[in-house]
């Protein structure tokens, strides 16, 4: 939760030195609870408060970065839950989904595409971030090995745990996405995650929900 400058204020040593490039412990203080300044500018904050303030000045939205072959994506990191209310700072990733359902022809097909894909706008190059693969009653397994015969690009695997379980072991090459932990799958999906060192993906029907069902995933570890 964010701190006020005042309750800031109190954690600080109140000795006004002026090291930190602000006149008093004060001053410091207000920029930091407008995010504008960086606590390490203060050397004499202790280490209790230290810890205090760190985490209170975690971003609500930490960041997730997923990883495959050299290959990254960032996303989360943000301040905010809307947009309006200051801005954010990652880009979302942008996934192509390919369902199991689907001949491994098209699915290759459709990877290369996105493989291959790239456009310079003034500099900065655009592509896309990675692939979505999900389980729709066909071979899952043979999904993702069509995928990864074309490209290595970070994965989002939308599946039930039973589906993943046997699969994870042979994609040991960074972090990829599972998907997702809902009330009834999270300790099979939260299981996987820890065992594998996955990002998880939570779905709930409104964000009450969200924040009891993350809860029990944090406490799972």
């Amino acid at each position: 939760m964010a701190l006020s400058g005042i309750q800031i204020y109190k954690m600080l040593p109140q000795t006004n030195c002026k090291e930190c490039g602000f006149p008093t412990c004060l001053a410091f203080a207000m920029k930091l609870a407008a995010k504008q300044v960086e606590l390490a500018l203060c050397p004499y904050v202790s280490e209790d408060s230290k810890a205090l303030l760190s985490e209170a000045a975690a971003p609500p939205v930490r960041p997730i970065a997923l990883k495959s072959n050299g290959y990254e994506v960032l996303s989360g990191n943000e301040v905010v839950l809307f947009r309006h209310e200051k801005r954010f700072f990652s880009p979302a990733g942008l996934f192509l989904r390919v369902y199991d359902s689907e001949p491994e022809d098209s699915i290759r097909h459709k990877v290369q595409a996105v493989a291959d894909y790239a456009v310079d706008y003034v500099g900065i190059e655009l592509k896309w971030d990675g692939i979505a693969v999900q389980a729709d009653g066909g071979d899952f397994a043979a999904a993702v090995g069509a995928v990864r015969s074309v490209t290595h690009l970070p994965l989002v695997l939308i599946a039930p745990p039973d589906t993943l379980k046997p699969l994870l072991p042979q994609l040991n090459e960074g972090k990829l996405l599972l998907a997702f932990a809902t009330a009834d799958t999270w300790p099979a999906m939260a299981e996987l995650a820890k065992a594998h060192h996955a990002a998880l993906a939570a779905q709930a029907s409104s964000l009450d929900e969200m924040v009891s069902l993350t809860e029990k995933i944090k406490a799972a570890g």
